[in-house]
């Protein structure tokens, strides 16, 4: 198993880095393994990969969803998410914006499916702070897509300046975009 884990992770890096180009050979060199002791837990590069993302897909929201309890809890557990490694914000930028075409019918529906939910709890919490007078009355689908395109700019900003530290700002940017909308 320990090897299985260690090809994934592999694979994982060389998506992030390189997208579907890059190869077995190169996982094996990466893992320290021939080639051939890949297909013995994978039956071809497609099957990894798919594994890979599937895997992935499920961490990442399982994590947000199970910390997510407001919308200030819900901002921090994204940025905190993307910020435990550059690989992982390279593998989402990579497979949001040039998913593998193998998987328009299999990985890429489910992630439009578990994003149109997780869209509608951070809908349903805007829309709650606002029956309770915590958020001032306007349209939800705009704070909603002004929360997303906050978060969405900052996983870009830590890709295009890797030195900026976002972290150290997190309370000051939450605050501002609190203040915007209170």
């Amino acid at each position: 198993m320990e090897t299985k884990k260690k090809i994934m992770n592999s694979a994982f890096r060389l998506f992030a880095e390189k997208g579907t180009e890059f190869s077995l050979t190169e996982v094996a060199n990466e893992v320290g393994i021939k080639k051939a002791s890949i297909y013995a837990h994978f039956i071809s590069k497609e099957v990894l990969l798919y594994e890979v993302i599937d895997q992935e897909i499920h961490e990442y929201f399982f994590e947000i969803d199970e910390q997510s309890r407001d919308l200030k809890s819900t901002f921090y557990m994204i940025l905190n998410y993307y910020n435990k490694s550059k690989s992982k914000r390279y593998f989402w930028k990579r497979l949001l914006l040039f998913p593998p075409v193998a998987f328009e019918t299999t990985l890429i529906p489910k992630i439009n499916k578990l994003t149109e939910q997780r869209y509608e709890i951070i809908f349903d919490l805007i829309k709650s702070n606002m029956e309770t007078g915590i958020i001032r009355p306007q349209d939800p689908g705009t704070v909603l897509y002004s929360f997303l395109a906050m978060i969405h700019g900052l996983v870009s900003i830590t890709i295009i300046y890797e030195s900026e530290d976002l972290a150290i700002n997190y309370d000051g940017l939450w605050q501002n975009f609190w203040n915007g909308i209170i």
